[in-house]
């Protein structure tokens, strides 16, 4: 069952005086016929400023009145179509956007109160009547500069441990030793940096790497990021000390963070880090889970005022709102990471509901129509196609599942397995580009509106499709797909450095990519502390590319790991102090049987 695209929008402000139109090619079609400029609000259901201006800018009778006459007003929630928001976004949210009747740019602004917000639609509406055509102009300049930058991804550069070493250096350069964290504020929890500083303790065991992590980690859960009374985090602290926080909650963050601290809690032995980590999951199923959808809702609203009271006065009165509707890369995200926490939390009963979410998004990706946002009543229609985030983040769940044997009905792995097959294919026929290398983040529509015209490459969504990828291969061996990562990875060898230090989820994908898996198996009840200390212990492998299975075994059963490179595997090990050795010596240089063969014969 489809929904209308119109539910999709903001709700129209408290009022309703302002007649505001989805993004689609009527409301442009209207604005070329009537020949005046679109006003562009882009928002989010979580976004408290969004909320303000709704109602005190949007209900003022004197803008609404303009906007109405001169203006052909459209709405978009930044979490329903990121692909405009990436577009069109002005540096925050609200966006305030002025566009032509073709959809480009022509000025914008964040936050607007009643006076300015009408100040400007004066002087936009004046240029738009006496300087239509420098406008137009100016809107073109940026459509080819947009065309100009997504040219420069292009494969050639050659992969090398350089470009580890190049982004190991530039998240310690942007590292924060007084308050611990990444840049100055706000001050945001940087998941794909901590993932990256993860990654690079665990392989050089260097102490300063160790220094950050802690700093940081212990920081975030000092400080204000942390709700200590509902749970979860908040999304970013406005001050560099992780205090005055943003209250909004992202479910991307509580994935991201969740699993952070899972992996510090192994790889540091430090049990304040799982506590954190087992109440993110705790409050993304209290909180966020939608049941009847099969999917999990996007985000938690920022209501300053209640979570500024003290607990007890917290129980009297409602928790801000959360937002009803499910997102299907989200969705997915948080499906994988509760397959993951079910055995590295001990939390089998975690399964069932990554399960469901996961049963739901593969019987609708079936349909080779992966809808963005859903609810139980089924997903939005809107005029914009498929995105390569959605199927990315499914492709890596699925393969995720496929992976996780024991606790699954007989046939389940292969169910999964088939469906990531189909995800990838689906991926490398959409959004691929093999002239040059690199995923598109949109499919071809026809007709695209505005700057949509230009499909663009943004480096998470690439990331994200190029784990999946090598995560697929690895489970089926398929050889063209390490080949079409490759030529992505190679795409942003230099377009990376646009991103700074939060182009560090590239480094680890590279470091994935230039070094064999090294694959191990591990047997056990999850709920075992025999279990959890052969899990900790492969954790702490030092091979910069370990891939981590696990299978559910009966109560009773001693935990093994089982290790395989490339096509050699090696008899199980049940004491986690042997897992490290045997590693070692599957990853020993092997002489040749014919090294000394000259030196026998000589002459």
């Amino acid at each position: 069952m489809t929904q209308s695209a119109e539910t999709g929008d903001r709700a129209p402000s408290p009022s309703g005086q302002i007649q505001w139109l989805s993004w689609g090619a009527d409301a442009f079609r209207q604005a070329q016929e009537r020949e005046t400029p679109v006003l562009l609000s882009i928002g989010a259901v979580w976004c408290y400023w969004c909320h303000v201006m709704d109602e005190t800018t949007y209900t003022d009778p004197d803008v609404a009145a303009y906007v109405n006459e001169h203006f052909i007003p459209v709405r978009v929630d930044n979490d329903h179509r990121p692909d405009i928001n990436a577009r069109y976004n002005v540096g925050g949210w609200p966006s305030t956007v002025f566009l032509t009747g073709h959809g480009g740019y022509a000025a914008g602004a964040t936050y607007l109160p009643p006076d300015q917000l009408l100040a400007m639609l004066m002087e936009v509406e004046r240029a738009y009547q006496e300087q239509k055509s420098g406008l137009y102009d100016q809107a073109n300049s940026l459509l080819r500069q947009r065309r100009e930058e997504t040219a420069k991804v292009s494969a050639g550069a050659e992969l090398t441990p350089d470009l580890v070493d190049r982004m190991a250096r530039r998240v310690m350069g942007a590292y924060d030793a007084r308050n611990g964290g990444f840049g100055e504020s706000p001050k945001f929890p940087s998941v794909p940096v901590l993932d990256f500083l993860l990654h690079l303790y665990r392989v050089a065991r260097e102490g300063f790497y160790r220094a950050a992590l802690e700093k940081t980690l212990n920081a975030m859960l000092d400080g204000e990021l942390t709700d200590r009374v509902d749970g979860g985090f908040f999304r970013y602290c406005g001050a560099d000390d992780w205090t005055q926080p943003q209250h909004e909650k992202m479910l991307e963050d509580q994935i991201g963070l969740a699993r952070v601290f899972m992996d510090a809690s192994l790889l540091l032995g430090e049990q304040r880090y799982r506590r954190a980590a087992e109440g993110a999951v705790n409050y993304l199923l209290a909180n966020l889970y939608d049941f009847q959808a099969g999917g999990f809702r996007g985000s938690q609203g920022a209501h300053s005022d209640y979570f500024g009271l003290a607990v007890p006065a917290r129980a009297n009165c409602p928790a801000p709102p959360v937002d009803p509707h499910c997102y299907a890369g989200w969705s997915a995200q948080a499906g994988s990471l509760l397959l993951e926490a079910s055995w590295k939390l001990g939390r089998p009963d975690l399964v069932e509901p990554a399960r469901r979410v996961l049963d739901n998004l593969g019987a609708m990706a079936e349909t080779s129509d992966l809808p963005h946002v859903y609810t139980a009543e089924g997903g939005l229609a809107t005029d914009g196609g498929q995105l390569l985030t959605d199927w990315a983040h499914l492709l890596s769940a699925l393969v995720d599942a496929a992976n996780l044997s024991g606790g699954l009905p007989d046939n389940a792995g292969e169910k999964y397995l088939v469906q990531a097959r189909n995800a990838a294919a689906l991926i490398l026929e959409r959004f691929y580009d093999p002239a040059r290398g690199g995923f598109f983040d949109i499919e071809n529509v026809a007709e695209p509106v505005g700057y949509l015209a230009v499909r663009e490459k943004p480096l998470p969504e690439n990331i994200a499709a190029v784990q999946g990828l090598l995560k697929l291969h690895q489970t089926t061996g398929d050889d063209a797909l390490p080949e079409a990562a490759r030529r992505t990875l190679s795409a942003f060898a230099e377009a990376n450095r646009g991103y700074g230090e939060f182009a560090a989820g590239y480094a680890l994908s590279v470091d994935h990519l230039l070094n064999h898996p090294l694959e191990v198996g591990i047997e056990g009840h999850p709920e075992s502390p025999e279990t959890l200390a052969m899990i900790q212990a492969a954790v702490n492998l030092s091979h910069p590319n370990v891939v981590l299975k696990f299978t559910a075994a009966p109560t009773g059963l001693p935990a093994q790991a089982h290790v395989c490179l490339q096509t050699v595997c090696w008899p199980p090990v049940s004491d986690p102090d042997g897992l490290a050795p045997l590693v070692a010596e599957a990853l020993a240089p092997q002489e040749s049987p014919f090294a000394d063969i000259f030196q026998q014969f000589a002459g």
